[in-house]
């Protein structure tokens, strides 16, 4: 048996699915085996990529689906893995770096008790013409030198962000099994959904392993109350769970301040339709309430849906504070950007 099932996704973009078999084919640990998962019914081009890029390789399995399973559909049965002790997902729009498996997997075997390792992230913008720029930014921001660092839930971050990238983790099945999201969870946040479901430690590896494709079009929904649905259900199952210091509260309220744009007013519509303590409020500085006031007038309608979240998300709502009141009674990790320090604590 292999040490890792990795799951190749793909759905209408052989383009993009080259570059990512491509960087699996091209690493350095290949002791592994794949699922091949082609999420475009009326699309046969995966299966001639496979045939032209891996002709015979006995560890791909192509999955043409007769009908379309949907993102979340498609993550829940990677994080379901299989026989192999470790699972991966490599969507078309990543690619990894030849040592990602290598290097992953030695970390998750090195922490035992951890139920998910991932690495960061450099991310490209896809252009208008086809090719691809080189951002010059990741998703965390590291200095150098920084050893892997290990998390606990809940760290302050997770009340308005997810740590992990399902495009560069490893997870340990036997925990990952028994994380799988409602099938109604918006794609959006999925990360911080399954993140409230695992148990176990995370763990990260400040080192680029892989690399993210900020593409032209998405799968994740452009609907702008969705999306504030989306952030009060990750603010409310946080707080239902943690209960940070004054210290952390007024970080979490400086670092969403100094972002551009501006990331308080779902703090502010939180505890004013009782998604957080509206104690929160009491951090509020008056540049928050100018940012937010004359915005929730002018978009009335979509604040309006927003409020709604506890209906629109009943189910997912009931899962994730079922989870935070069966969690244990810990410390926050005061963590509040995807920003380490040099000399991690």
């Amino acid at each position: 048996m292999a040490r890792i099932r990795v799951f190749l996704l793909t759905q209408r973009r052989p383009q993009l699915l080259r570059r990512a078999l491509r960087s699996l084919l091209w690493q350095t640990m290949s002791d592994w085996v794949c699922e091949l998962h082609n999420d475009g019914p009326e699309d046969n081009s995966p299966g001639a990529i496979l045939a032209e890029m891996a002709p015979g390789d006995p560890r791909i399995h192509y999955q043409h689906h007769s009908r379309t399973w949907g993102a979340v559909a498609v993550f829940n049965h990677a994080f379901a893995g299989g026989p192999e002790p470790y699972a991966s997902i490599l969507e078309d729009d990543n690619w990894w770096e030849p040592d990602f498996l290598a290097h992953t997997l030695t970390v998750l075997e090195d922490h035992p008790t951890a139920a998910l390792a991932w690495a960061n992230m450099r991310l490209w913008r896809e252009e208008v013409d086809g090719r691809w720029t080189d951002t010059g930014r990741t998703i965390w921001q590291c200095a150098p030198g920084v050893a892997p660092r290990r998390f606990q839930s809940p760290v302050a971050l997770q009340a308005v962000d997810a740590l992990h990238s399902n495009g560069a983790m490893v997870c340990r099945t036997a925990l990952s099994s028994r994380a799988l999201v409602p099938a109604k969870t918006p794609f959006a946040i999925i990360e911080q959904v399954r993140e409230r479901l695992l148990s176990g430690e995370l763990v990260f590896l400040p080192e680029v392993l892989a690399h993210f494709g900020v593409t032209r079009t998405t799968a994740r929904s452009q609907d702008r109350a969705l999306w504030l649905q989306c952030q009060l259900v990750v603010m409310e199952s946080f707080f239902a769970r943690a209960h940070p210091s004054p210290t952390v509260i007024e970080a979490l309220w400086r670092e969403r301040r100094q972002l551009r744009p501006r990331s308080t007013d779902s703090l502010l519509l939180g505890c004013l339709c009782g998604a957080v303590p509206t104690s929160l409020l009491y951090y509020a500085h008056a540049g928050d309430w100018l940012h937010f006031l004359p915005r929730a007038l002018r978009r009335a309608t979509i604040v309006c849906r927003a409020t709604r979240y506890r209906k629109a998300h009943a189910e997912l709502r009931r899962v994730l504070l079922d989870a935070a009141a069966a969690a244990p009674v810990t410390d926050v990790d005061p963590l509040v950007a995807k920003i380490l320090p040099t000399n991690p604590v």
